[in-house]
């Protein structure tokens, strides 16, 4: 992309992913057709072993969605205070770690938040090269319904705007965060 990326929001989410307890943090969609981002990581704890941590959008039983943050097995809601990082890390067994865990949930949450702003920005860039190869119509800003346009076309671009900033910030967190593989430190 452009020099213009790489400011501050980037940098943030850069050093969100080069938290030394997360390992392989990944961004992904919370579903199928979803446009909420989610983030998982893996928790390093004291002795080594590897956890599943991150925040995820869920639907509840009553067709509502809302935020979650998870350690291992155990989940609550995507709440931004300490004390509720500390309940998780006591039902996941990391009583001990409980501080570690709540600046690790800390950072998984900051890579969400700086994740959606470089995804927003990475988005714009792309949708305006679209823009510039395309020739995109005013009536269908206007709400104008037969211009001629193929809107399937737009549509199928549109989505290759997203397929790609959402690869860009994997290959970014793929880059910058450590990797629990056996090569790893």
């Amino acid at each position: 992309m452009t020099d213009r990326l790489w400011d501050k929001d980037v940098q943030e989410f850069i050093d969100a992913c080069k938290h030394d307890k997360l390992a392989d943090v990944e961004v992904a969609y919370s579903g199928i057709g979803s446009t909420f981002l989610s983030v998982s990581a893996r928790y390093r704890t004291r002795r080594g072993r590897l956890m599943p941590i991150g925040y995820r959008w869920v639907t509840s039983e009553k067709g509502l969605t809302h935020a979650e943050v998870y350690l291992g097995t155990a989940s609550a809601p995507g709440a931004h205070e300490a004390k509720d990082f500390f309940r998780l890390a006591r039902r996941a067994g990391l009583f001990w770690e409980r501080k570690s865990v709540a600046y690790a949930l800390l950072a998984v949450m900051t890579v969400y938040f700086k994740a959606h702003a470089v995804r927003d920005r990475l988005q714009l860039e792309h949708l305006n090269d679209l823009k510039r190869d395309q020739e995109f119509s005013a009536t269908l800003l206007q709400g104008g319904i037969d211009d001629g346009l193929d809107i399937d076309a737009r549509r199928d671009l549109i989505s290759q705007a997203q397929d790609m900033t959402l690869r860009t910030l994997n290959d970014l967190a793929h880059l910058y965060s450590a990797h629990s593989g056996p090569d790893s430190t």
